[in-house]
């Protein structure tokens, strides 16, 4: 006897694929995340050293100068703050769309052990009547 085919292999393998390619944007997306987080902590330790240098100067242009630079490095962590929440969205967008392709994947292959099971069973069924049949026939040569 021929193994049994899934009548929706093609499905399945789709939905295998389709979870793989969100678990790839997920992981794409993570480190997106970490990229970004490291710029902002960058951002911060430079802010923060930038803070400390101001304390030992006495000189106004360069007080002026940091100052401005000061503002510059602040509105770039604002961005960077911007950025890190835009990137947590995409990334939680991301994680629902592979936890909806993991939950197709499972359906598909729920159906996939119930077909199996399914063909199975009329196997057995068709063996049955055949032996049934066999012994039948077994039993009116044996009796007339």
């Amino acid at each position: 006897m021929r193994r049994h085919q899934f009548s929706m292999e093609k499905i399945l393998e789709w939905r295998i694929t389709d979870e793989e390619n969100a678990r790839k944007s997920v992981l794409h997306a993570q480190n997106k995340m970490q990229q970004q987080q490291q710029q902002l902590t960058h951002l911060v330790n430079e802010n923060t050293k930038l803070k400390h240098e101001q304390m030992k100067l006495t000189e106004i242009h360069t007080l002026r100068y940091n100052h401005h630079l000061k503002g510059l490095i602040d509105e770039k962590i604002v961005i960077q703050k911007n950025a890190i929440d835009q990137a947590q969205s995409d990334m939680d967008r991301l994680q629902e769309a592979l936890l909806q392709a993991h939950k197709d994947r499972k359906i598909m292959e729920k159906l996939k052990e119930r077909e199996s099971v399914q063909v199975l069973e009329q196997v057995k069924s068709e063996e049955q009547k055949q032996l049934d049949e066999i012994a039948t026939l077994q039993y009116k040569t044996s009796y007339f």
